[in-house]
Formats: structure tokens, C-alpha cells, sequence
């Protein structure tokens, strides 16, 4: 018996959904930017967002019937059902313990008290997603060595947080766990045969620790490249790695690490670009075609709009390839090879021209999977394994990480189709 989940992650500019299937198949897929980026209220538009993800699909392939939901997203942001939200990328306070939660938590208190005194629960960002379609309230935590980048109640204490207020976090559950279900109330609101009360809904995982599980980078050595708003170069390793400039967690599988080298601006870079163009132009800009326009552009004004463009897509690229360089060195260091090849996740994934470009400037050969948002594709594996299709995360996310191109370096172009 095949099975498909809707699988939803939040990012920072937009919510993407997908419906996949057990072998990593993507049935249908939709992307709802959103409205309140920039706002006090972003989480106020989550569920919209994804009850017009889900009729987008239906509308696209309303053949398709679901098993289960399973909804990630970026983090540490911290939210109410209300849409009051602290965004991973907001400035917070400093504090003495190393958990990247309680800086926000702290800030939605300072920001919000009002809300925070009144409030049952506070939740992070996909939790509180889940909690508005279950009434379910839960925490995920991907591995039991995140706790202290999360919150313990000693933490919290010493934070001067009361008893009262650690209890308005919920309590941890593990990615790949059964939040709950559907509510009528939910069913009756998105109002679509694809969704009915009492469908399963599953814990995914902060962003970036589906992305690794989607795109199986979970054995020594194996490199992965999420490019979106911001830029995460990461490696599995089998032991922490202390390098300056390198953020090393925990992998999603025991006694395995993750090592990050992050470019923070790389997407928002080209996206603003993009955007200042549009504006002196009075009309959209399709993407592919801008990509498309700045690297072939060859003319000799080097303030000219295409000019700049193609600028700030080579010198992400060299950073990529600063970057690659720096996590190269590392595993020097623990006596790990790094692989010649890394996978392609996130926005730039789509675009076969932007990653050739990436491959000759890295030298590194790009493997761009079937699904482009591999956070939907890890989404998968964790609900999968959960409904135990799968007898592990690793067995899930190497039989569902399907690569679809590999694209060389150094030749201009040379893109094989699996």
C-alpha cells in the first residue's frame, strides 16, 4: 500500500508545501509568500498560508489522498496562536546560558508581557502551526543533545523565569512523533476534501535538521548546501568540530555532528536586487530570467543593473567556495575526507544555470534532488518513520533522497538527468 503526507514548512518569506510519497516521489507542491513578513504579526498568517497551499494542490491533482500531515519550520522563533511572534532573526537580548531559545523567549516576554502573562503556552514556530490544527501543544526536540540549545528548567531559573512561566513552554517530544489530529473546527475552516477531521498530524523539525535528513546528509563526511534567504554549508562529522567560524550541533543521529558554515545574506542579497530592479522597471521580473540575463551579460558597464547582478552571484559563490574551503580544513583536523560533491537545497536548486555556475567556481559536483525543498522531503522521512513505513530515519532518508541532476564542474553546462 503506497502512502503520501502533506508535508509544510515555514520559512522566513514564504510557506512551501508538498505531498510526497513513500519512494520520494513529490505529487504536487505550492509556495504562499508571505504578507506579514516584516511584521510584529507573522505568525497570525501561517494557517492561512497553508490551508492555500493545501486547495492550491487539491486544485492541481485533487486526486491525490493524504495519511498525514507533518509541518517544520524555521527557528528559534517564538510564537502565539494570536500571531504575536519573535523571529529567529530578530535581535535579542544576550544571556549567560548557550540555549539559542531563551534569548527570544525572553524578548516575546519583554516585547509582548501582556500576551505572555495571559498566555497557556508559547510555542516555536512550527509547534505553534501544529497546536492551531491539533489543539495539541508540544515542543520538538530533534535529538536529546539539543536540550541545552533549547531550554532546561535550570536555565530557564537562572534566567529568573518562574515555575508558572517554564510551564507555559510545552513539554519535548521527539521529530517524527504524533502531535495529534486534525479538529473538526480546522476541517470545517480550510474546507477541503484533501483534509478531514481526525488526520494525523506529525512533529518535523526545526528547517535545517529536515533539510539534512532530506537531503541524507547524515554519514561522515557528506556535505549539503541549503540556499535560501540566508546560506548554510553543512557537514555530518563524527565528532564536534572547534573551529572558529564554524557552528557545530548536534546530527539528527546519535554519537554524529553537524558543522555549518553560514553566509547569512546570500539570498537576501539577490533578492533585494531583484526587488530594485522591479521597482525601476514598474513590473515583475520572472526569476529564471533575471538569473538567466545577469550571467550571460558580457558588457563592459559594470554599474549596469545586469552587472551588479552577476556581482553578487559570483561572490556568493566565492564564498561558497571560502566557505567549503574552511570546512575542508576542518575535517583535515579530525582526519575526515570531505566528499567532491555536495546537494543542492532551497530556492537557487531550480535554477540549472545558477548551479553551474556554482559547480565551476567551487569545483564541487552539485547534486540537485527531486524534491528542490528538501525540508519537505526530511519532513517525510520523520512521518514515515513515525508511522513506522520506515524502521529508522537513516533507512527513510536514503531511500527518499532522490537526486534528479547531477551537474559538473568546469564544463560549461554539462548537466546529466538521472
Amino acid at each position: 500500500m503506497a502512502f503520501s503526507v502533506l508535508c509544510a514548512d515555514i520559512g522566513t518569506s514564504s510557506l512551501k508545501a508538498a505531498v510526497l510519497t513513500e519512494e520520494g516521489m513529490v505529487q504536487a507542491y505550492s509556495r504562499q509568500q508571505f504578507l506579514y513578513l516584516h511584521t510584529d504579526h507573522a505568525a497570525g498568517e501561517w494557517l492561512s498560508s497553508l490551508t492555500a497551499a493545501i486547495r492550491d494542490i487539491y486544485e492541481k491533482n485533487p486526486s491525490i489522498k493524504l495519511d498525514a500531515i507533518c509541518i517544520s519550520g524555521n527557528g528559534p522563533t517564538i510564537a502565539v496562536p494570536s500571531g504575536e511572534t519573535v523571529r529567529w532573526n530578530d535581535d535579542v537580548p544576550k544571556v549567560n546560558a548557550k540555549s539559542l531559545f531563551i534569548p527570544r523567549i525572553i524578548a516575546f516576554k519583554q516585547k509582548y508581557p501582556s500576551i505572555w502573562n495571559k498566555a497557556e503556552n508559547v510555542f516555536s514556530g512550527p509547534e505553534c502551526l501544529i497546536f492551531e490544527l491539533t489543539g495539541r501543544a508540544v515542543s520538538i526536540l530533534p535529538e536529546q543533545r539539543y536540550k541545552k540549545a533549547y531550554w532546561t528548567g535550570e536555565d530557564l531559573q537562572s534566567e529568573g523565569f518562574s515555575k508558572d512561566e517554564i510551564l507555559k513552554l510545552p513539554a519535548f517530544v521527539t521529530s517524527g512523533s504524533k502531535a495529534g489530529s486534525i479538529t473538526i473546527e480546522v476541517a470545517q475552516s480550510i474546507s477541503c476534501p484533501l483534509i478531514k477531521q481526525g488526520l494525523p498530524v506529525y512533529c518535523g523539525a526545526p528547517d535545517f535538521i529536515s533539510a539534512l535528513v532530506g537531503t541524507d546528509t547524515l554519514c561522515p563526511g557528506k556535505i549539503c548546501d541549503r540556499a535560501g534567504s540566508s546560506e548554510g554549508l553543512n557537514v555530518c562529522t563524527p565528532v564536534p568540530v572547534n573551529v572558529q567560524g564554524i557552528r557545530t550541533l548536534p546530527s539528527v543521529m546519535p554519537d554524529l555532528w553537524n558543522a555549518s558554515y553560514l553566509l547569512p545574506e546570500s539570498g537576501i542579497l539577490f533578492s533585494a536586487f531583484k526587488n530594485k530592479m522591479e521597482r525601476e522597471l514598474g513590473h515583475e521580473i520572472d526569476f529564471n530570467t533575471l538569473v538567466h540575463e545577469c550571467l550571460a551579460f558580457k558588457g563592459t558597464d559594470l554599474k549596469s543593473s545586469l552587472a551588479i547582478g552577476k556581482q553578487i552571484m559570483n561572490e556568493t559563490a566565492r564564498q561558497v567556495k571560502s566557505g567549503l574551503e574552511s570546512l575542508s580544513k576542518a575535517l583535515e583536523e579530525i582526519k575526515v575526507p570531505m566528499q567532491n560533491q555536495m546537494t543542492i537545497t532551497g530556492g537557487q536548486a531550480a535554477n540549472t544555470e545558477w548551479m553551474q555556475m556554482k559547480a565551476d567556481v567551487t569545483g564541487m559536483k552539485i547534486l540537485v534532488p527531486e524534491c528542490h525543498d528538501a525540508e519537505l522531503t526530511g519532513d517525510a522521512v520523520f512521518t514515515f518513520t513515525g508511522m513506522q513505513v520506515f524502521s529508522s530515519v537513516s533507512e527513510g532518508a536514503a531511500k527518499m533522497c532522490r537526486i534528479k541532476k547531477v551537474i559538473e564542474p568546469r564544463q560549461a553546462y554539462t548537466v546529466r538527468i538521472i
